[in-house]
């Protein structure tokens, strides 16, 4: 039987008025099982994205990742998770770091986007969200649990709100208020309509009658006339990218974007053609031959027009 050592992979700190004296409630050992898990299942994912070649998982990847904690720390409740290794991955512990070490700093980084309402790291596995929603389950509301990757400068808060946030984000979508300002680029008789917005995307809804006469004009003068839509729209969760609009509180003209401002009194462009041809000698108007137009070819690239 190979030699064994242990390794650090992360700790978890229990912070609320039952975790004083750092003692441990037994259910709360449900989230090391669910942290285990997460981490597992994100290590899976990367090592996966990294050999796209490879169809199946290294020899014993799963069954090789063992986690141990022999004490409790103070500072509230403090698990110090370790890893438990075969002597001759011990070069680990030098710094060098893997799939596991990756998916513990990633774990930290997926908290803090979710306590912090910004989207999730892009390296985070989708297929791995899902799994936070075993995560905390044994915390009440006013108990926090902070995560630390062993290469980690600081502690990932999974508060209460992080966990709501995580939950949410487990769903394809989810709805949210919002005002968007886009051009008119359908609209039909039965109250649907789609809008170009910023980003390029088209985002479909609903109107109602009274709102018709505005989306209808937006609709015909859409090249100058925009339409600034307040409701309840429908996001995607991993990209936060408006889908539809789910309701339409209100609507209203404004300025389509990137259209040019109309500028009052500004000098008309053919009075400003007239002033810049004013400006130029005339022996220079001589020299411009009177046949130009039906010689640009000859004059400009040096052969008659049609050859080549």
């Amino acid at each position: 039987m190979a030699a064994e050592t242990t390794i650090d992979l992360a700790t978890l700190r229990f912070d609320g008025p039952r975790f004083a004296g750092h003692a441990l409630d037994v259910e709360c050992t449900q989230e090391l099982v669910a942290y285990r898990r997460i981490i597992l299942e994100c290590a899976k994912a990367l090592w996966r994205r990294q050999h796209p070649d490879r169809e199946r998982l290294p020899r014993r990847f799963e069954g090789s990742f063992r986690l141990q904690f022999d004490r409790l720390a103070e500072g509230s409740t403090l698990v110090p998770l370790r890893r438990v290794l075969e002597t001759d991955q011990t070069a680990l512990d030098w710094g060098n770091r893997d799939e596991f070490d990756e998916a513990a700093r990633l774990v930290d980084a997926a908290i803090c986007a979710a306590n912090d309402d910004v989207l999730l790291p892009e390296d985070f596995p989708s297929n791995v969200v899902f799994l936070f929603g075993d995560f905390g389950r044994t915390l009440g509301d006013a108990e926090v649990l902070f995560t630390r990757a062993r290469h980690g400068t600081a502690e990932a808060a999974y508060t209460v709100k992080a966990r709501k946030r995580l939950a949410e984000w487990v769903a394809a979508t989810y709805e949210d208020m919002v005002e968007v300002t886009g051009e008119v680029q359908m609209a039909s008789v039965k109250g649907q309509f789609s809008l170009l917005i910023g980003s390029g995307q088209s985002v479909a809804g609903k109107f109602n009658p009274e709102q018709e006469a505005q989306v209808l004009e937006a609709l015909r003068d859409h090249s100058t006339l925009g339409l600034r839509v307040r409701g309840l729209g429908e996001f995607g969760t991993q990209d936060r990218l408006l889908r539809r609009f789910a309701r339409v509180d209100n609507v209203e003209h404004a300025a389509t974007p990137g259209a040019p401002a109309y500028v009052e009194g500004a000098p008309d462009v053919w009075a400003q053609l007239d002033a810049i041809a004013a400006q130029v000698p005339a022996d220079a108007w001589s020299a411009v031959p009177a046949d130009l137009s039906l010689r640009v070819d000859e004059l400009i690239y040096g052969h008659e027009a049609g050859s080549k």
